[in-house]
C-alpha cells in the first residue's frame, strides 16, 4: 500500500538547494545524486511514513543516488520501518549525521541490523566529513 505524497518545491536563496517538503522533514537535494533529508523533531516514523519518503526520492532523483541523513534533530522510528528504509535498489550510499552522542546511538544501532547491513553505511559526528565520503564513494 502506497501513501500520496504531496510535494512543496523551494529554493534556499543563500545556497541555491533546491528542497521538497514532506509532511515529517523535508529533502534537500545537494547534488543531482546527492539528497540530504532531515526529518522534523520529535516525529514517530512508521511504514506509510517511509512509502511517503520512497515515493518522493524516486519522483526526484533520476538513477542511483546517494542519502546524507540528518540526525540533527531527535526522532524515533518504529523498527519495520527502520527495516523498510534501505529497501529501494536506487540507493547508493548513506552517510549518516549524527551530531550528538544519542544520535550516533541511534544511528550506530540501526546500521546494524540485517536488512542496513546489507547497504553501505557510514555513521560521521561531522556533517563535512559524511559530505566528503558520500563525494568520495561516488567518485
Amino acid at each position: 500500500m502506497h501513501t500520496e505524497c504531496s510535494i512543496s518545491h523551494s529554493v534556499y536563496s543563500a545556497e541555491h538547494v533546491k528542497s521538497y517538503d514532506f509532511s515529517y522533514g523535508v529533502l534537500r537535494m545537494l547534488a543531482d545524486d546527492i539528497g540530504e533529508i532531515t526529518v522534523n523533531e520529535g516525529t514517530e516514523i512508521d511504514v506509510a511514513m517511509v512509502e511517503e519518503i520512497h515515493m518522493l526520492m524516486l519522483s526526484v532523483f533520476n538513477d542511483k543516488f546517494s542519502l546524507l541523513i540528518n540526525k540533527v534533530n531527535s526522532y524515533s522510528t518504529h523498527f519495520d520501518a527502520l527495516s523498510l528504509f534501505g529497501q529501494i535498489d536506487e540507493v547508493n550510499k548513506i552517510a549518516v549525521y549524527a551530531p550528538s552522542k544519542m544520535a550516533k546511538f541511534s544511528a550506530d544501532f540501526s546500521a546494524a541490523i540485517p536488512s542496513s547491513s546489507a547497504l553501505n553505511i557510514q555513521v560521521f559526528i561531522e556533517r563535512d566529513e559524511a559530505l566528503d565520503w558520500i563525494k568520495a564513494a561516488i567518485n
